[in-house]
């Protein structure tokens, strides 16, 4: 069996913005915007904080932050 080599490749940044109220639930209407293209060497410090400039430039309030980091297992 041969050993597994992790690749790392680009990963993505998403802030998850609510967008406004359901009328019929009441339940938060939340809308996506992905920044990707990010490098494998991007420390996840380093993109919480361009996440926190992204965050004043939007009109929406932020629900969540994610940051999607890939991955590549080959032998």
């Amino acid at each position: 069996m041969a050993d597994v080599v992790t690749v790392p490749r680009d990963s993505a940044l998403q802030l998850r913005l609510v967008t406004g109220t359901n009328p019929e639930t009441g339940a938060p209407v939340i809308t996506s915007k992905t920044f990707g293209k990010i490098k494998a060497t991007a420390a996840e410090q380093d993109a919480y904080d361009v996440a926190g400039a992204l965050i004043s430039l939007q009109k929406y309030t932020v629900d969540e932050i994610r940051f999607g980091q890939e991955a590549e297992l080959t032998e």
